[in-house]
């Protein structure tokens, strides 16, 4: 007979998400517990690259998983629920962020820094401190709905698709910021691939503007 554990985690999502609505009280339980095992992880990181803070990020993801908990309901049909959750923490972000004026800041994502290179440089030149600064840089000086589209894109490893959905916006609009926002990242990149091939000495990190109303 297969474990209690080996047995919810073989479940679809949708499965579990069945259960946590009309199971006993046990299964309503232990289905929750595989879902949060399964896209806590995902969940946390969002709120991290949102609100920028370890402590307001555990607090939102926490919080997430209760209004998810809470909007539980048999008339809801649920076939995406790693976006719906995204939904949810996008949402309690967003109110975090209002009452605490928290900062939105990304940390450095070498994938993202590997797409965009036309060259790219290596394990050891991404590790260079001033690069994860530039990169770090770049992403924060992007306008919130691009930075946003990129980090469900790059980070939460969402396809168009599910950005769209997590956003509440058409799925060309997703199209077209990502494709905007990696513009503005090779243009403020762009400087230090040239200086990178030609073998000078990298120039300290400035500030690029960036219009955050496009």
């Amino acid at each position: 007979m297969p474990s209690r554990k080996s047995k919810y985690q073989s479940l679809s999502d949708e499965e579990l998400y069945a259960l946590t609505v009309s199971g006993s009280d046990r299964e309503r339980n232990e289905a929750f517990e595989e879902l949060y095992a399964r896209h806590s992880g995902r969940v946390y990181l969002y709120c991290l690259k949102t609100l920028g803070d370890h402590a307001a990020a555990r607090d939102a993801c926490q919080e997430t998983f209760i209004a998810f908990w809470r909007s539980a309901s048999p008339q809801r049909q649920m076939t995406n629920l790693r976006g719906y959750l995204l939904r949810i923490a996008r949402n309690t972000c967003l109110i975090a962020k209002r009452h605490e004026n928290a900062q939105p800041t990304t940390e450095f994502n070498e994938d993202i820094y590997l797409a965009l290179a036309p060259n790219p440089l290596g394990e050891a030149a991404v590790e260079q401190n001033e690069l994860v600064q530039l990169v770090t840089m770049a992403l924060d000086l992007l306008p919130d709905h691009y930075r946003e589209a990129i980090v469900l894109q790059c980070y939460n490893n969402l396809s168009y698709q599910e950005v769209a959905d997590t956003l509440g916006v058409p799925l060309s609009t997703v199209r077209n910021w990502i494709v905007r926002a990696k513009a503005h990242l090779r243009k403020i990149l762009e400087p230090y691939w040239e200086d990178s091939s030609s073998g000078e000495t990298l120039p300290a990190v400035k500030t690029t503007q960036t219009n955050h109303h496009e």
